[in-house]
């Protein structure tokens, strides 16, 4: 499948500790053929953030729309629509939204990293 839409991926609402009003969708990954990594598409609600985390693999982030904060290893890093982000491994990071309007986000890990 090579062509997914938009409104044809089901967002799934991220249930676990820390975090808060986050939803995420997998358009893309090893069911669809794609070996090795997964595109998730996140989104966060306003006030709503991800855990404060670190683990051994890399994000690749573009932003999609609205605007919010990363930050890695304690470094504050305001993002917006049309931005790109890394995230190395083994770094403490956190994505948060303090606007008043959805901030959404494109994620490739390897798959070892798909929760």
């Amino acid at each position: 499948m090579p062509v997914r839409k938009y409104s044809d991926v089901e967002a799934i609402r991220v249930e676990m500790e820390g975090v808060s009003r986050v939803t995420k969708m997998v358009p893309i990954g090893k069911a669809e053929g794609w070996d090795g990594y997964t595109m998730r598409v996140f989104k966060i609600a306003p006030g709503g953030n991800t855990p404060k985390h670190a683990h051994d693999w890399e994000h690749v982030n573009y932003i999609m729309s609205g605007k919010g904060r990363l930050t890695i290893d304690g470094e504050v890093n305001e993002i917006g629509e049309k931005d790109f982000a890394f995230v190395p491994p083994n770094s403490e990071h956190q994505f948060e939204n303090p606007y008043d309007k959805d901030f959404e986000f494109i994620c490739i890990v390897p798959n070892r990293g798909e929760y």
